[in-house]
């Protein structure tokens, strides 16, 4: 079996009924689905077992929180592949898993992901997925199909709220290198009104997140970075964040016609076409 799709819930029985039958009305449907329940009591079992002739595993049980239950998950499956479509999110048509199937050949591969408000992410392609890419912000794990061998070599850690998936992403494909593959496809639509959408990034979120870099770069390496980052001085600090600005080409010209301005123009940047 190729893929293992899997839903984690907890009381948000209105979302989930949306995730079941966006996954259930798939026209391929040569997958397992497995449901993590975190003991409901909203009715969100009751939804379960109305679909349960097309559940392939399910499970309502008082949890350790979203990335213990994710975790449960992933030694319930069977699938070469495991994608987490969590009570709220959707798949983003009745032909996606039938087109995305054959195209799955590295260890993580993520395409776009919409948002119900309209929004759109688009992962990066395999040159752009860097170290300072994961410093910013991760892929997204609605539209990700992850090998289920690496989910059982680098499990969630369940000792994070929110950002279990963001330092799986990065220590899997910084620190243990494994393959990408960035898909063209529009796999789902996500849910803003989740707990990852509506909360701020705990401390110790961030802390964990802080030793997971720490843990994949050597020092002196670590040291560069930090001061590429502006960790060090006001001066790369102030750079750094100009060249993500929008407006940074004509932050740049702006620059370079003050400095033609005091120059006299005397030949130093007159090259430098604006």
């Amino acid at each position: 079996m190729k893929l293992s799709i899997i839903t984690i819930n907890y009381n948000n029985s209105i979302g989930l009924r949306k995730t079941i039958e966006s996954v259930v009305s798939q026209t391929d449907n040569t997958f397992e689905y497995i449901i993590v329940d975190g003991g409901s009591s909203d009715g969100s079992v009751d939804i379960i077992k109305q679909y349960a002739d097309k559940i392939s595993q399910w499970v309502s049980e008082r949890d350790g929180g979203i990335y213990n239950a994710m975790n449960k998950g992933v030694r319930m499956a069977h699938g070469e592949y495991i994608m987490f479509l969590n009570s709220g999110d959707i798949l983003y048509d009745n032909n996606v898993i039938g087109h995305v199937l054959p195209k799955l050949k590295a260890d993580i591969c993520v395409g776009n992901l919409v948002s119900d408000k309209g929004g759109r992410m688009t992962p990066p392609n395999e040159k752009n997925l860097t170290m300072s890419f994961f410093i910013r912000g991760s892929l997204a794990h609605p539209s990700s199909f992850t090998r289920r061998r690496l989910l059982e070599v680098h499990p969630f850690r369940e000792d994070t709220k929110i950002v279990g998936d963001h330092e799986f992403f990065m220590y899997t494909l910084i620190r243990l290198n494994a393959s990408y593959q960035a898909l063209e496809d529009i796999i789902s639509i996500f849910n803003t009104e989740g707990i990852s959408s509506t909360q701020q990034t705990p401390d110790i979120d961030k802390k964990i997140l802080s030793e997971t870099i720490s843990d994949i770069m050597p020092p002196r390496v670590k040291e560069d970075f930090d001061i590429f980052m502006g960790k060090r001085d006001d001066y790369h600090r102030l750079f750094y964040e100009l060249s993500f600005s929008r407006y940074r080409m004509w932050i740049y010209k702006l620059v370079v016609v003050v400095l033609k301005i005091i120059c006299l123009n005397r030949g130093f940047i007159k090259k430098y076409k604006i």
